[in-house]
């Protein structure tokens, strides 16, 4: 194992679990993660470009490797730990079988990062014993390298992406140069440095330079070959023999106990200057959502994980959530909350220290609110002639009696009671196209609902009768022969409208005949559903939104949800219908019923409509 691991990879962590919201500001939308194969696909691609990058930038010695690399490493090892919760609480994403050679490529990018700038270092001390260091770290350089090309073999082997029936392969060519030059480049270097033997001083080194507990770490240094010892002293003092040759030692080491500790190699009676060691805890993390959606009156659980710095789940400790201490168990912690009314509340569960563990935190907000009353509408006809009769019937979730409004356009007609189905009927006086639909006012159970709408076409036969009329007195002025055509279309049932429209189609472009939104074909119903599905319907919508309220920052649908809530009120209550469905059938898995479905299209159409 190298001497001279690198000595960053910790600071890369604190930043990743003390600056979460430098990780968030990445835009990184782990919603598309979830479901997408072609998000996944152009947002892991992105990391390739980002790679060779990095790996031209140690071509060139310009140091900004050090931050690019911190960078892929952050936003991978972040990711790495969102999904691999996704997996355990059974939500699956397409980003599972692309995230450990990617993660496994990062880590290695970030210590070939620290390798590449200790090699440096010691090129730029020039002495016999930096020199010798150097020739060391170049072999570990080269090392890396190989294992480095072993890891973009694997990303270049991913055959799980999909779009359509094409597998979406990753190209890692440019990136697999890029290390051929960076190897080819530290081997010269290597040559270049010729046969070199450390001096006879006394020194000791430690990498990385301020370790964790538990964390492998080497020491390392120079000295007279023979019988030497490692003297270490703080809240454990031990003593390491060693053996030294070719005047250079180095030994592996885990250090228990956090604190500051001094270092120095004794050989001969003589002593290595002291180097003092400042051993951490083990940095943790606080893995769930940050927003939450719950109803009222009803009981909610918050679940989530305690990970450590190796992504390991910490299994005993306590979650302190309102002053209440709530323990472990394998990593996890699950939450039970009850509101009886609407409100958004803020919360911050933290993970407390102990002898091992240092603490952390998560900060959460909760909505709660009431939910919909689902309203469900229906017809037999979406085409009726005016002053007949049409029958709507209507269904809810049973239970007490509520009171409910009919309405026809913008015009409320009826108010009237029901325990879960009802029946009402409505004429129309006046031929055209309306909406009909039901609301609920709320109550102490349900917020402000409404139900689906129905397009009604309602036309007017008595006009095609007076219409047909004047036809016949002007055909028989005009020739017998047209009066016998006039008999046989009675004959056969034709209207007199129709037959207008067959001549009048002869000498104007074909049109497609549009069915109501509450009549769709059965053909037409199972082709929609099919080629348009509940997550792309979504998407489609979602990215409206975001183009219309040029909305900067990525969003979960849950927390557009609540931003639209206050800039536009009006599609709110359609768009949590809209969610609520997106989330049954896209994290839920649910199978939804042709009524939910066509609901959800219904919805789908009106929002996008109104934006």
């Amino acid at each position: 194992m190298s001497p001279f691991k690198s000595k960053i990879l910790f600071i890369v962590f604190i930043i990743s679990f003390l600056s979460f919201s430098a990780v968030t500001a990445e835009n990184i939308n782990l919603e598309n993660l979830k479901s997408d194969d072609t998000y996944v696909y152009s947002y892991f691609n992105t990391f390739l470009g980002d790679y060779d990058t990095t790996i031209n930038k140690m071509i060139q010695n310009n140091i900004t490797y050090i931050n690019d690399s911190k960078s892929s490493f952050e936003k991978t090892a972040y990711l790495n730990s969102e999904i691999n919760v996704y997996k355990e609480y059974g939500m699956d994403t397409p980003a599972i079988s692309v995230i450990p050679y990617f993660y496994d490529f990062s880590e290695n990018l970030e210590d070939l990062s620290g390798l590449c700038q200790e090699f440096n270092k010691n090129l730029e001390l020039n002495t016999t014993s930096s020199k010798y260091f150097a020739k060391l770290i170049g072999a570990d350089i080269v090392e890396k390298i190989h294992l480095m090309k072993s890891n973009l073999r694997d990303i270049k082997d991913i055959s799980e992406l999909k779009k359509d029936n094409e597998t979406l392969n990753f190209d890692t060519s440019n990136v697999e140069k890029s290390l051929d030059y960076l190897e080819l480049k530290f081997s010269k270097n290597i040559e270049n440095i010729g046969n070199v033997t450390p001096s006879s001083n006394l020194t000791i080194f430690i990498s990385p330079k301020n370790p964790l507990i538990y964390e492998n770490t080497t020491i390392y240094g120079t000295g007279l070959n023979g019988n030497g010892k490692i003297i270490i002293t703080g809240p454990e003092n031990i003593t390491e023999n060693i053996v030294l040759k070719n005047n250079h030692y180095s030994t592996q080491y885990l250090f228990k106990k956090s604190g500051i500790y001094t270092l120095k190699l004794t050989q001969y009676g003589r002593e290595s200057e002291d180097i003092d060691v400042n051993i951490s805890k083990i940095p943790t993390k606080i893995i769930s959502e940050s927003y939450f959606e719950f109803l009222v009156l009803k009981e909610n659980n918050i679940s989530g994980k305690v990970i450590d710095f190796y992504g390991n789940s910490i299994n005993s400790g306590d979650i302190i959530f309102e002053n209440e201490n709530l323990n472990l168990e394998n990593g996890t912690f699950n939450i039970s909350l009850y509101a009886d009314y609407e409100k958004i509340e803020n919360y911050t569960l933290k993970f407390s220290e102990s002898e091992k563990y240092l603490s952390s935190e998560k900060n959460i907000e909760i909505n709660f609110s009431k939910p919909l009353l689902n309203i469900q509408i229906y017809s037999e006809i979406g085409k009726i002639n005016k002053n007949e009769p049409l029958t709507i019937t209507g269904t809810f979730e049973k239970g007490q009696d509520l009171n409910l409004k009919l309405w026809v356009g913008n015009n409320s007609i009826e108010y009237f009671n029901s325990n879960g189905t009802f029946k009402k009927e409505i004429l129309f006086e006046k031929p055209g196209n309306y909406e009909v639909f039901v609301t609920f006012d709320g109550n102490d159970y349900y917020d402000l609902s409404k139900s689906n709408v129905l397009m009604i076409n309602v036309t007017d036969d008595d006009k095609d009768i007076n219409l047909f009329t004047a036809f016949i007195s002007q055909a028989a002025e005009i020739n017998w022969k047209i009066l016998i055509l006039i008999l046989l279309i009675i004959a056969f049932g034709i209207k007199f409208s129709d037959l207008y429209n067959i001549f009048k189609n002869k000498t104007q472009e074909k049109t497609v005949k549009k069915y109501p939104d509450n009549i769709l074909p059965k053909s037409s119903e199972k082709s929609a559903v099919i080629e348009k599905t509940v997550l792309l319907e979504y998407q489609e919508l979602y990215n409206k939104i975001m183009k219309k309220y040029n909305i900067n920052v990525e969003f979960t649908p849950n927390e557009l949800l609540k931003y639209l809530k206050k800039i536009n009120p009006k599609i709110y209550y359609d768009l949590k219908i809209i969610t609520k469905i997106h989330e049954k059938a896209v994290y839920g898995k649910e199978k939804l019923d042709n009524n939910t479905l066509k609901q959800f299209h219904d919805l789908t159409k009106r929002v996008l409509e109104n934006l």
